[in-house]
């Protein structure tokens, strides 16, 4: 799932350009920066359908079936089941009880405030899907970011950054830990299931001692030799690495930049007033 294979794709895009994009992905849909600017809600929508781009031209066709879904599940719960249980739970309409607005998406309550049981639920459902839409995008970026880049053009971008390797190192044992974290789990699963233990087995209760044990040791265990492997590669060292890593901006890179910009330009502009006046 992990795997990377930006080496067999022909959609090659800069790891410099990808932690871009995903820092402005970050900023506008997990930060929510701009707020609730019209402006910056159609920039919002428009970073959130930038996986379903992304993630097909890098080939991951599970990827983005589960985007959709997800997404359009959490965009429908915001736009009918939020206000089915505000009608629902209402018990009286409040001065100024409205609803505020989350990612573009959360609608408002007209005014009604329900009572306390059903402000808990409320607000328990609208932070649960506020999250979803809020996270998702940004999720799915990084998860793009993460199975297309290797650690050596990780490495390599970071070092023509003129990064620290205070940075560098952390980084890159980070970017080779999960896929070999997640490959380590996946064959302690299937060493389980052999042995019968699963979840509604006669040995369910041994899940956590077979499974989640040995997973904390190998985990330790890889991070210790990530690290190690890192060390002999020359990471730390005082001369200056080369790499046969193949990187470089191309017209993709040209268009993805040119995007993050336009994303800050408009919210500086509906900020400042700029672009509303210009609209106008």
């Amino acid at each position: 799932m992990f795997r990377s294979t930006a080496a067999h794709d022909r959609f090659r895009v800069d790891p410099r350009t990808k932690i871009a994009l995903t820092i402005t992905v970050g900023c506008f849909c997990l930060a929510r920066a701009g707020g609730a600017l019209p402006a910056v809600d159609v920039v919002r929508l428009g970073l959130a359908c930038l996986p379903v781009i992304l993630l097909p031209l890098s080939r991951r066709w599970s990827a983005t079936l589960v985007y959709v879904l997800l997404l359009a599940v959490s965009l429908a719960a915001a736009a009918w089941l939020l206000p089915a249980l505000v009608a629902a739970l209402s018990a009286e309409p409040a001065a100024n009880g409205v609803m505020p607005q989350t990612a573009g998406a959360m609608p408002q309550t007209d005014g009604v405030m329900p009572h306390a049981f059903g402000s808990a639920i409320v607000w328990l459902a609208y932070a649960t899907i506020a999250m979803t839409t809020q996270m998702l995008p940004v999720a799915m970026i990084s998860y793009w970011m993460l199975v297309t880049t290797t650690a050596s053009e990780l490495v390599t971008a970071l070092a023509r950054m003129h990064m620290p390797q205070a940075v560098t190192i952390p980084l890159a044992v980070m970017f080779r830990f999960f896929p070999t974290a997640f490959a380590e789990q996946r064959r302690i699963g299937d060493a389980m299931r052999m042995r019968g233990v699963r979840l509604g087995g006669t040995r369910m209760f041994a899940m956590f001692e077979y499974r989640v044990v040995p997973l904390i040791g190998s985990s330790v265990r890889i991070a210790d030799e990530l690290a190690q492997a890192a060390m002999t590669r020359g990471l730390g060292g005082p001369a200056k690495r080369t790499s046969i890593a193949r990187i470089g901006f191309h017209a993709i890179d040209a268009v993805l930049l040119t995007l993050c910009m336009a994303c800050f330009v408009v919210w500086i502009g509906a900020a400042t007033g700029w672009l509303s006046d210009r609209t106008l």
